[in-house]
């Protein structure tokens, strides 16, 4: 049985690899940062394990680590059965990793008894020792792998691609030049085998009637200074590269130096800059194409970028986002599905699509493991930073500002998800379809439609939760709570005035002279707790709820009578909303009486001149420098928050302090902690605290060894583990 599984698994290699060519990709090396673990409940959750053929630290590795601990500080995932688990990253052992072929380390993941396995993220990973393990396992397999043969050779559908397949970027990049740049005469330069299919695509995807000016082979940078010579010659208007970043700096340099002028085009260039291989001089004007790009100006891409510079410290890349969006395909799986490798492999191969940070992931659309077809466009800056120009499905362009155009579902992804550190909150829907509305009722008009799994930013509530803010097209919309499942503590999140009920759509029409009523409906602001000296912005939402229409009026903001802004709706009939978007800063940290008045100048005659205001309390917070959630400390640890220095031990009962940090206990919320909270005066101890306030729910303000001011929460302890969530302020 075992002789004819392996010879089953060479077959379908054969089959599988012998389809093309595998292109390259370099994987960018991430900096390590703690997994952020769930602290468990009372009664512990079952876990399930996900193997990851990489190394804890990496971009991919830390894509995976933010998608779980989200998904733990959101109560795990709940199964077809009922049964509550928690996920957990697995790694082989590292000396496994080094080796020629990764099939020992496959069998490693198995052993730990994984329920699916991410990567390999390089093509030429999948040789045929590794393949053939990987189809022996009968797991799912996630990869970010781009090779054009991977998927479309799997006949036993356990491999499914969380990016493009490469002649995507191929097209991407042929359709932009060709069609938004108007180019014709363009040359194509190949410094490495692997990019055969990558060049062969391009030229196919520039149309039947134009040609590549010339194609150059530079293999492994032979023969460069001659091909400098010749492009010169020939002076293209644009030159496409493919093949190691070293060369396509040194091509690019000689070029400019000779006189060219042309547009060059690199697969990689994000890749190249990030890893400093393109000097900023090389690196001004140079176009890229890749899955994701971290400008990318979509809600659910911000987000993302703020939660992960926020958890490691670092920009992420396309393999980061990847495996981030890998793990909630896979958990939408296991909670359609369940928990058993052949359930999960039928819910991938028959998932409904979801939005995420790539746009949406649909399992079912193209019936070979791919989940997206997507790519982007990019020009590089004079420093080496990308700026996204375009987007492309299968070749097509879609608007920036569209999300998903198979499923059209452009809504914002997972915040950081610990409401009690002052991250928001989130929601993933569990029906089949959810009306967006304009406020919380069903009398409220429809404003859009979210889809089942999608994650939806949550903005505020009403003060029973029955119904939910949510970030919605770059404005708010409204959904009933009962159809989503809830991330964290809501009471963290602003409870917003119901809007009064809205004019029915069929109504007597007004007499003649009936007066406008305007009333401001709710205040959403972004981020919930303002940042001091960063800006922040509150979207304003205003209905005229009286019978005659109202004409150009002012809405004005204030906070504890400062910091006045505003701005103009330019009028409503009646029975209409509209909504403004008002941008300031605030000073200082602690709470602020945010007042928001709609007709500020008085220029509207209304049938009710006293319900024009709307009053909230609104937190002001800190910003930070390091913020993590829920991290997990056996009996030995030293734990450093910020800076590279230890900062204390725990040793299952205490926590002494380490290289002059102090730490003391305060007499503020974790919430509402602020840097003026964290004084010499009183965190002035450097010994440490004793078992008896290392109990959960204790706010501990620190010292760091270098000096920065932080505060820490207990949030959990059992046996000689305990959970801790801190910030270390700027």
């Amino acid at each position: 049985m075992e002789r004819e599984a392996k010879m089953r698994g060479r077959v379908l290699f054969r089959q599988w690899y012998g389809l093309g060519l595998v292109v390259a990709l370099a994987l960018v090396a991430g900096l390590f940062a703690p997994l952020a673990l769930a602290a468990p409940t009372a009664q512990d959750e079952a876990v399930i394990r996900v193997g990851y053929l990489g190394e804890v630290g990496d971009e991919a590795a830390q894509g995976i680590q933010l998608a779980i601990s989200q998904i733990n500080s959101a109560g795990g995932i709940t199964a077809p059965d009922g049964t509550s688990y928690r996920l957990e990253m697995v790694t082989p052992a590292p000396e496994m990793l080094s080796m020629a072929a990764l099939d020992e380390a496959v069998e490693d993941l198995a052993q730990q008894d994984v329920v699916a396995i991410f990567g390999p993220n390089d093509n030429e990973s999948f040789d045929e020792v590794t393949t053939t393990t990987l189809v022996d396992t009968r797991l799912p397999v996630l990869t970010a792998a781009t090779g054009n043969s991977l998927t479309t050779g799997d006949l036993e559908g356990q491999l499914f691609r969380l990016r493009a397949p490469e002649r995507i970027y191929s097209e991407a990049l042929a359709a932009y030049m060709v069609q938004e740049l108007g180019l014709t005469s363009i040359a194509l330069v190949q410094a490495d085998v692997e990019s055969t299919e990558a060049l062969v695509n391009f030229a196919g995807a520039m149309g039947d009637d134009l040609e590549p000016a010339t194609q150059v082979q530079i293999p492994g940078g032979a023969g460069l200074d001659d091909a400098v010579i010749d492009l010169g010659d020939l002076n293209p208007e644009a030159i496409v590269m493919w093949g190691p970043p070293q060369y396509a700096a040194s091509l690019l340099r000689q070029l400019r130096d000779g006189g060219w002028t042309g547009q060059f085009a690199y697969r990689l260039a994000d890749e190249a800059a990030r890893g400093n291989d393109l000097p900023d001089a090389v690196a001004d004007g140079m176009l890229g194409v890749t899955s994701w790009g971290y400008s990318y100006a979509s809600g659910p891409s911000q987000i993302f970028l703020r939660d992960y510079v926020s958890a490691f410290g670092e920009v992420p890349g396309p393999l980061a986002v990847a495996t981030y969006d890998g793990v909630w395909v896979l958990r939408a799986a296991i909670v359609n599905g369940g928990v058993t490798p052949e359930e999960i492999l039928a819910a991938l191969a028959g998932g409904a699509p979801q939005s995420l940070v790539q746009g949406t992931l649909n399992p079912s659309a193209y019936g070979n493991g791919d989940l997206i077809h997507k790519a982007m466009i990019y020009e590089l800056g004079p420093w080496g930073g990308l700026t996204v120009l375009a987007q492309y499905i299968d070749g097509q362009p879609v608007a920036l500002d569209q999300e998903a155009p198979i499923v059209e579902t452009p809504v914002a992804p997972v915040t950081t998800p610990n409401p009690e550190v002052g991250e928001g909150a989130y929601a993933v829907v569990t029906t089949t379809a959810l009306n967006v509305r304009s406020g919380p009722g069903f009398n409220f008009d429809q404003i859009g439609e979210v889809q089942q799994g999608d994650l939806l930013e949550i903005l505020g509530a009403v003060a029973d939760y029955s119904w939910l803010v949510i970030n919605y097209q770059g404005g708010i919309g409204w959904i009933k709570a009962e159809f989503a499942n809830v991330t964290g503590d809501l009471g963290s999140i602003p409870i917003l005035q119901s809007p009064a009920t809205p004019t029915p759509a069929v109504t007597v029409p007004p007499a003649e002279g009936s007066l406008a009523d305007l009333l401001v409906e709710s205040v959403v602001l972004n981020p919930s707790q303002p940042i001091p000296n960063q800006p922040f912005t509150a979207t304003v939402s205003v209905r005229n709820v009286g019978g005659g229409a109202a004409g150009r009026f002012a809405v004005g903001l204030t906070f504890d009578q400062v910091n006045y802004i505003s701005g103009y709706i330019e009028g409503l009939a009646s029975g209409q909303s509209g909504q403004i978007q008002l941008s300031s800063t605030v000073v200082g940290t602690g709470t602020a009486q945010m007042v928001v008045t709609a007709d500020l100048n008085n220029e509207i005659a209304e049938a009710n001149e006293t319900n024009n205001t709307f009053a909230q309390t609104v937190q002001s917070s800190a910003a930070t420098l390091a913020e993590q959630v829920n991290i997990q400390l056996a009996a030995g640890t030293q734990f450093d928050l910020y800076g590279g220095t230890v900062d204390f031990t725990w040793d299952g009962y205490n926590i002494a302090m380490e290289n002059g940090a102090r730490m003391g206990v305060l007499g503020v919320t974790y919430e509402a902690a602020s840097p003026n909270d964290i004084t010499d005066a009183t965190i002035n101890n450097s010994v440490g605290i004793g078992s008896n306030q290392v109990q959960p729910g204790t706010v501990l303000g620190v010292i760091t060894a270098e000096g920065a001011r932080a505060v820490a929460r207990v949030e959990n302890r059992q046996d000689q583990t305990v959970w801790i969530s801190y910030k270390v302020f700027q």
